[in-house]
Parts: C-alpha cells; structure tokens; sequence
C-alpha cells in the first residue's frame, strides 16, 4: 500500500515539478484534504464501528454467487485485478458466532478509543493548475491551483439491517405507527462503504459537496459567506424506491463539513434524528450525538491516474455475502442478508470534469 506522503510526492512531482524538494508544500496538499475532512457523529447506540480494510481482509474470504469458498482474500490479489463482478468477500467464521463476540472484526474500532482508524481519500485531477493569481490559495502563491474532485470513503465490516413491517410476507404501512404484524430485519450484510464528495475548481474551498444516503444521494452547493452548504438537488439512483428528504444546509465545524452516521446502517446525514428514506414498508434511519469521528486525524490518499493503488482497490465483486432468506422475489431486493457494497471505483462518479 503507498503511503499517503508518497502519493502527494508523487502527484506534486507530475503537476508542479520545481516544488517536489519543498516539504512544506506537501504538507499544505495533504492539508487541504484534511481542513474538509468530515466530522462525523455515529449514533449514540451504534455497535457496528469502522475498520481498517487490512483487518477486515485478514478475516474474510471470497466467494462465489452460492456462497462457495475461492480462496482467503488476503491471499487473492488476483482475484482482486480480475474484473469478475460475481465474487463476494464474506466472513471466514458463522456470522452468528462472530455477531455473539464483541471483540470480533465485525464490530469495529470505536474511533474515539483508535483515533487512527482510517477513511480513503480517493482523488482525481481534472486538469493541469492554472496558473492566475486569485490571492487566496492555501500556498501563499500564485501559480498553484489545481481542479479535482475528492472522495472521503468509510469503511465498516457489518451493516445491520432495519425493522420492516409485514403482514404475512407482505410489507405493511404502519397503522397510526404500529405494525399491525410483525417486524422483520432487513438488509443486514457484511461489509459497507459510506462515502462524502466534494468538487474543488481552483480555490482553497470547494464549490460543491455530495452527500451519499444508502442509494441515493443530494448536492450541495459552498456558500462562502455563510460558511455553510446549501441544498441543491437530489440523485436519485435508477431504479431505486428511496424518497429521502435531505436537510437544506450542511454546516462547519472547525472547517469539517458536520455529518451524522445512522445506526446500524451509517448512512450520512447532515441533522441529528430520525430520517425516513423508504415509505413502505417505513425505514428510518437514527442520527444522533454519539461517538465523534475526526476523520482527519487519519487519511489513506489515492490519487487515480497519478500513483499505484492497492490491489484490493481493483477489486469488482461485493465487499459482503451474497443475498439470502428474501422476501417474495429476490430481485425486489427484500433479503434478510442482502448483497455487500461495490468498491471504491464505481462506474458512476458522483461529480465529472
């Protein structure tokens, strides 16, 4: 895996050749990743914390669509340059024996207690700097300023599911909010990647921020007067029943754009309390003040184009097991345990050049 100072060398190197021997323009790189780094509060019931993905490796396997073990993926980095979309990453051990263990993989490190749980900055350069003087660029320069966009990935090993009401092995809408059957957990897996982008063209701030929830997701537009990010549109995925409503304003503490991690499932909000994102059968989302992530106190940084990435990078099957026990059809997507996430270098991007 290349280091985080290598890949800034690396970059600087290939964009402004004459300031690779000047550390602290490196430092100021790597500094402008870090000042809009997220703080992110993990709900104050969350079990399920983030992970390292070496550690996670060390305790999965991969698999095929059946479930059938290929090989140990921390032996697999051919599996992992392979571009086979129909491999799965799932727990060497019964995911019941790990879920009774609370110091298995699958429960994480609490960030507050392991500061140095890592998210994965993936960034890509959209052109060479440009060479204007705004004034206002965090070198003290004039002649750097580079347009890219940045990814801020976080990675937890389990997801746990939400309680969805049905009626038989029907889904049902609560009756003035009580089920009148019986709850079901759904959409448990092993696995899970929560992302937030933003776009920067030229200035020390970017211009934009998007915000992953689950399947869908919202822009922000920076508002440098204010300080904050306003609302600006949805992107629904295709295909996809999720009727979220986003908060209008995402705002800053400290410079760190402020999110809040839902419970069991983590997606990123941008408020504290309970978020509906799929009407029937109702799912919500809690958020809340729980346990603080600074995640900049440690970023992994990819520059796609510019330095070598780590095979496991490359990888295009799911980080998580296969879908099992499915509500009617298992297309609807109804599944007890359904598929992990895709990895890091998705075909749709959230923001193009």
């Amino acid at each position: 895996m290349v280091s985080g100072r290598v890949s800034v060398i690396f970059l600087c190197c290939f964009l402004i050749g004459d300031v690779c021997g000047d550390w602290s323009d490196i430092e100021k790189v790597e500094a402008l990743i870090r000042q809009w780094a997220p703080l992110v509060w993990l709900s104050p019931e969350e079990k399920y914390m983030p992970l390292n993905i070496e550690e996670f490796l060390e305790n999965t396997n991969i698999a095929d669509e059946q479930g059938s073990i290929l090989t140990q993926s921390k032996h697999s980095v051919r599996f992992f340059q392979y571009n086979l979309k129909n491999f799965f990453l799932v727990p060497n051990r019964p995911l019941e024996r790990l879920k009774s263990n609370r110091t298995s993989f699958i429960y994480g490190k609490n960030p507050k207690i392991y500061p140095k749980v890592p998210i994965y900055a993936v960034m890509t350069y959209c052109n060479s700097p440009s060479y204007r003087d705004t004034g206002n660029n965090i070198f003290g320069r004039t002649d750097w300023l580079p347009s890219f966009h940045v990814t801020y990935w976080m990675f937890y090993p389990f997801n746990e599911g939400k309680d969805a009401c049905f009626l038989g092995k029907v889904p049902a809408p609560l009756i003035f909010s009580k089920c009148l059957g019986h709850y079901r957990k759904l959409g448990n897996h092993i696995g899970d990647w929560e992302h937030m982008s933003l776009s920067f063209s030229g200035n020390s701030y970017p211009d934009q921020l998007f915000l992953s929830v689950h399947d869908a997701g919202a822009y922000y537009t920076y508002d440098k007067p204010t300080n904050i990010f306003k609302f600006d549109s949805k992107m629904p995925r295709k295909g996809v029943a999720q009727v979220p409503k986003f908060p209008e304003f995402i705002r800053l503490q400290g410079g760190h754009p402020v999110l809040f991690a839902a419970e069991g499932s983590h997606g990123l909000w941008s408020t504290p309390g309970d978020h509906e994102f799929i009407r029937v059968p109702k799912i919500t989302d809690k958020t809340g003040y729980g346990t603080p992530w600074k995640t900049w106190a440690s970023i992994k940084f990819y520059h796609i184009g510019r330095t070598e990435i780590p095979p496991w990078m490359s990888f295009k099957g799911k980080w998580g097991n296969p879908k099992t026990k499915c509500i009617l059809f298992k297309k609807f997507g109804l599944c007890e345990y359904t598929e992990g996430p895709r990895g890091l270098l998705r075909e749709n991007q959230d923001f193009y050049c």
